[in-house]
């Protein structure tokens, strides 16, 4: 009897042991340490991420006034942008321009005194605009590229300025309500620019619309930066998914990846790269056309692609495959080059993003040798020196500005130089004034 009971004890020590053991079995979860795959998309990080008002920016802040025009310097920039983000912007509605009975009409309420005028770049969707800053209620669909304030007639004085939306170009004026800036802040700044702000000139074409240019620019420094490549491996695990199925290519001045639906295509002779995207844009879903810009931004913003300061500089709204471009700046001066190294470039098909080109190297360190600095000619002289090109139509005349060149060495390594000049856009194209004892007086058009 004592055997048979010591027999169950371990027959059932047994079985316990047995339910325990598959337990544990059914129940197990390996812990696995995480794969260090550099080519895995998510972690490829060629810059820095940012905010979409980090990169659009007015290119010109103005305070008219009865028979003189101001303008905040570039280095007051940043101050107005954070000034504009305390803003709570609502009721945006269109307004009828009928009521202008001369065509200078419009350019009065414009430019007219007591008025301060925020232009940008290029025109883009007033839907943008919500993106960046708080706007309260339904945008209408409408596109501007300055925005106007007035002291306005209201009881409340808290609400009494008065914003605008304008397109320069089509004369479409929105109003809206803005708290956060009342007429208290906006005749503080408006004085503040009075005091110590840049005089402008007013140039004035023939259809009575208006350019606005420096009347004497503050002598700018020539600068050198070491030219940092970014490694081609990024771009290439940035933009593939499978990096398993990419080809690679070497054909004359450049190496090719490809995956059958997509391209890239890096230069051997320059420091840039061109993207391509050839799958079809899904036909099902409504073009958002005034997507585009913040869309673009998304898909550089997706691979942490921005490296040095680039801003919207220009949206091109009438083309199928709309394209959008953000230009280097240098102390909110904008840098150009006729090799298209100082642009990202994007164009859309569709919801997808069809080509993406830019520069494959960022900034690096300033040179502590500074260069000299430069002092550009008056706007008078600027003025005079655009009029006395053959055959000129003030129509076609777009934008007068200073800015910076930059220039490479011939094998497009190790420095880059920036130098000031006056550029202008005539017919489309970006042209440099150059002194006539640098260059014997011949003017480079840059696209």
């Amino acid at each position: 009897m004592r055997y048979e009971n010591i027999k169950t004890v371990v027959l059932s020590c047994l079985i316990l042991i047995s339910l325990i053991l598959t337990w544990t079995l059914w129940t197990y979860t390996p812990t696995y340490d995480k794969m260090n795959n550099p080519s895995y998309v998510n972690d490829v990080k060629i810059g820095k991420t940012k905010t979409l008002e980090d990169h659009i920016q007015p290119s010109l802040i103005l305070a008219h006034f009865a028979s003189t025009h101001k303008g905040l310097s570039n280095k007051d920039m940043d101050t107005w942008t954070n000034e504009m983000k305390k803003w709570s912007i609502s009721d945006v509605v269109r307004i009828s321009n009928t009521s202008f009975e001369r065509p200078e009409d419009f350019y009065d309420f414009v430019h007219g005194n007591q008025t301060m005028e925020i232009i940008y770049p290029t025109e883009m969707p007033l839907s943008t605009f919500q993106s960046m800053y708080e706007v309260k209620g339904t945008m209408p669909s409408g596109t501007f590229d300055r925005i106007i304030l007035k002291p306005g007639q209201a009881d409340n004085v808290s609400q009494s300025v008065r914003i605008y939306f304008v397109n320069y170009e089509t004369e479409e004026i929105y109003e809206a309500n803005i708290k956060g800036f009342n007429e208290a802040a906006w005749e503080k700044h408006y004085k503040d620019i009075q005091s110590n702000g840049q005089d402008y000139i007013a140039f004035k074409r023939e259809d009575k619309s208006v350019l606005f240019l420096l009347e004497q620019p503050t002598p700018l420094q020539q600068k050198s930066y070491k030219q940092e490549m970014i490694s081609s491996d990024k771009f290439r695990n940035a933009l593939f998914d499978n990096m398993k199925i990419v080809e690679e290519n070497e054909l004359s001045g450049q190496t090719v990846y490809n995956d059958s639906k997509r391209m890239l295509e890096l230069s051997k002779t320059k420091p840039l790269m061109a993207y391509t995207n050839y799958e079809d844009a899904d036909q099902s879903v409504v073009i958002d056309k005034e997507g585009a810009i913040k869309r673009s931004f998304d898909f550089v913003n997706a691979h942490a692609g921005w490296t040095d300061p680039y801003y919207l500089t220009e949206w091109d709204s009438t083309a199928p495959d709309q394209s959008v471009t953000f230009q280097l700046h240098e102390d909110y001066y904008p840098v150009f080059n006729d090799d298209d190294l100082s642009k990202v470039t994007l164009q859309s098909s569709g919801q997808n993003i069809s080509d993406y080109k830019r520069p494959t190297f960022q900034l690096g360190k300033l040179s502590d040798e500074y260069g000299k600095k430069i002092k550009l000619p008056s706007g008078e002289d600027v003025i005079k020196e655009i009029e006395g090109k053959e055959n000129f139509d003030d129509s076609k005349l777009k934008n007068i500005v200073v800015g910076y060149e930059l220039q490479t060495e011939k094998d497009f390594t190790n420095v880059i130089t920036l130098k000031p000049y006056w550029f202008y856009k005539y017919d489309g194209i970006w042209y440099k004034i150059v002194d006539k004892a640098e260059q014997g007086g011949d003017k480079d058009g840059l696209e």
